[in-house]
């Protein structure tokens, strides 16, 4: 039985898309499917889609209306247990990381792992983003689970329904959402870094970086406009907690990054989460 189905999307991303290909096609696990959706790039992207072609069980490349609209093409085609959206510029974080997270044999719904955010123009890894290990309201109102490290059951977009393609680049968020808090599917932390998630996309480009915030917002309004208040708070004290920490977090990890102590960095990081987390709720 095909356990995954790995789901790139790409548009004139040559590089970003080899890089991601490589990544998947590297991998020591067998049991997944490789399904690329190519939104009709004008770039190299074609000719790098034909050369890994034989290591694709499914390839279109066609106009798209967008992520989400893309995305959805993917999960129409796919045929595995789980769906994992690994767009391109991102890469998996070892040859051997899919492979681990199934021989854990977890059945939850929806299985976070953590993610890089990799600086390409520093070339360095940014944040070590840790997905929580229990989802509250409270967490899924401030942020969302990294898509590119987290496998979901293909069967949940069947019974709840694909992704919402009016929204830009908040519509996995919107998913997570109705599946964990409406529909009380069942959630599990990885624990492990699955992917490397590359900063070059729109939701780190500063001319989208509200873009997230308001879509979220014009959902709530629609959908739980009684969490409206708790979300304002949240977002307060986030931004609070923010300035605190955002330049002491990224000066402490790059230390010990470059004196080749990731792992001190990694624990300096939740440390200061940790304490982050503590700010807020004492608030």
């Amino acid at each position: 039985m095909t356990q995954l189905s790995v789901i790139t999307i790409n548009l004139n991303n040559s590089a970003g898309l080899k890089k991601t290909i490589e990544s998947v096609v590297s991998q020591t696990f067998q049991l997944f499917e490789f399904i690329i959706i190519d939104g009709g790039s004008t770039d190299s992207s074609g000719k790098v889609i034909e050369e890994y072609s034989k290591h694709l069980t499914y390839w279109v490349s066609e106009p798209d209306c967008g992520i989400y609209h893309a995305m959805n093409k993917g999960i129409k085609v796919a045929k595995g247990r789980y769906c994992l959206f690994l767009n391109s510029g991102d890469w998996l974080v070892k040859h051997t990381v899919l492979a681990d997270v199934f021989s854990e044999n977890l059945t939850a719904d929806i299985i976070a792992g953590d993610v890089y955010y990799y600086d390409n123009q520093r070339n360095t890894i940014q944040w070590h983003v840790v997905s929580p290990d229990v989802l509250s309201a409270k967490i899924l109102f401030q942020g969302s689970l990294p898509h590119q490290s987290t496998f979901i059951r293909r069967a949940l977009f069947e019974n709840i329904g694909y992704y919402n393609e009016s929204l830009r680049i908040a519509s996995d968020w919107l998913f997570f959402v109705e599946a964990l808090l409406e529909k009380g599917c069942s959630y599990t932390h990885y624990q492990g870094v699955v992917s490397y998630f590359n900063m070059d996309g729109i939701s780190c480009n500063p001319a989208t970086d509200s873009l997230p915030k308001r879509e979220q917002l014009s959902v709530l309004q629609q959908k739980y406009p009684l969490f409206l208040a708790d979300y304002d708070r949240l977002a307060h004290l986030e931004e609070q907690s923010n300035r605190w920490s955002e330049s002491r977090e990224y000066l402490v990890f790059t230390y010990f990054q470059k004196i080749g102590l990731i792992q001190a960095g990694v624990f300096c990081l939740r440390l200061f989460r940790f304490l982050k987390r503590k700010m807020a709720f004492s608030r």
